[in-house]
């Protein structure tokens, strides 16, 4: 075989090869060398605990949205305010802009909005935006009620406008139908529509909720982020019938807040709403009594199940600072029926008033007409 025949066969070459001692104990140290690093590293990136080791971050708390607005809150101040428009002009948006207006003022007569908004302002306006329904149907808040409002909070100069909601069925179909996606983009306000990136573990109260009384949450995934960048939270919820609670009025318009498998709720009703007051603390609300649904809530469906202004019979909006309050109020004089009825008392309305009635932070009666025999409840009709 020639020179050049035996280079073009190395394998030939290394068969032949004579293996010495000195190789052997090379090659045999650097096998064991890289074993010993691979084991290292085994060692070394081990989690004996696996995702069990992992800490969950811990649950946040709401804002008090009330905080700034109660120290300063005239004694003498009405705590609820209701005002009456024309039945004739409830598709006329400046008419609607002037009852909000003289709701809100009632309140402050001297100060109105900016008793509650100040310059620079995030605010957050939480509709009732829960069903896929045209907004004659009294199903959702009023459209030109949030334009409204989002009118009179740039009024203030409020420096940005959030309009955000959770609804029961489809969110992009249900913000398009009720028109409160038009009314917000007409004013510039920003529309958050939930998803569970926007979602937060939020602590209602300490523990385990305890059933025996009538408490429903303790920690719960929350539609977090509007509400963390908001300075002042203002609710806007439709006044209407419902088939388990008889009515969805303020406080159970924070359901919209809750994300999770909120549904089980519906199994203790009263216990959740007056929990959803428990757990906020808005700085104002401004119930929506222009279409009030008066059966077959919470979805209705006909026209024939909503009355302008309910039993008033004509457009009414109320703005207060007590929920409490606002929602008996609204239960006996836009629905028509006392909350408390010795056969069907409105339930949640004594224990709300059990779980925050006494909390220092807040401005809360136990019967609206308490508020009444001090001349605390202001009415104008346009």
């Amino acid at each position: 075989m020639s020179e050049t025949g035996r280079h073009e066969n190395p394998t030939e070459t290394n068969a032949s090869r004579t293996w010495t001692r000195r190789d052997l104990i090379v090659r045999g140290g650097r096998t064991i060398a890289v074993a010993g690093l691979a084991t290292g590293a085994a060692v070394y990136l081990h989690d004996p605990k696996g995702d069990a080791g992992l800490q969950p971050r811990a649950p946040i708390r709401l804002k008090d949205y009330f905080a700034k607005i109660k120290p300063d809150y005239p004694a003498s101040a009405p705590r609820l305010s209701a005002a009456y428009g024309e039945p004739e002009r409830i598709a006329d948006l400046t008419h609607i802009r002037a009852l909000v207006e003289a709701a809100v003022a009632g309140l402050d007569r001297d100060l109105g909005i900016s008793r509650f908004i100040s310059r620079g302002d995030v605010v957050l306006l939480k509709p009732n935006v829960g069903f896929d329904r045209d907004p004659r149907l009294g199903a959702t808040t009023n459209p030109l009620v949030v334009q409204a409002v989002i009118q009179l909070c740039r009024r203030a100069r409020a420096g940005r406008i959030i309009v955000a909601d959770n609804p029961i069925e489809s969110p992009g179909a249900c913000f398009a139908k009720s028109g409160i996606a038009a009314a917000a983009k007409a004013e510039g306000a920003t529309v958050m529509i939930y998803s569970s990136a926007h979602e937060r573990a939020v602590e209602i109260r300490p523990g385990r909720p305890e059933p025996a009384r009538n408490e429903a949450l303790g920690t719960w995934p929350i539609f977090w982020t509007p509400l963390k960048e908001a300075d002042k939270v203002i609710g806007l919820p439709v006044i209407k019938d419902h088939n388990l609670s008889s009515a969805s009025m303020t406080m159970k318009n924070w359901y919209g807040l809750l994300s999770g498998r909120r549904n089980q709720f519906h199994q203790a009703i009263h216990d959740i709403i007056s929990d959803l007051g428990y757990m906020m603390k808005p700085t104002l609300v401004i119930a929506d009594g222009t279409r009030v649904m008066i059966r077959n809530g919470p979805t209705g469906g006909r026209l024939d199940d909503v009355q302008v202004g309910g039993i008033t019979g004509r457009p009414t909006i109320v703005a207060a600072v007590d929920q409490v309050a606002c929602d008996a109020w609204c239960y006996q004089n836009l629905l028509g029926r006392d909350p408390r009825d010795a056969k069907a008392p409105l339930q949640y309305i004594e224990l709300a008033y059990a779980k925050f009635g006494q909390d220092p932070g807040r401005i809360v009666a136990r019967h609206w007409q308490d508020y009444e025999r001090q001349g605390l409840i202001a009415e104008t009709k346009l």
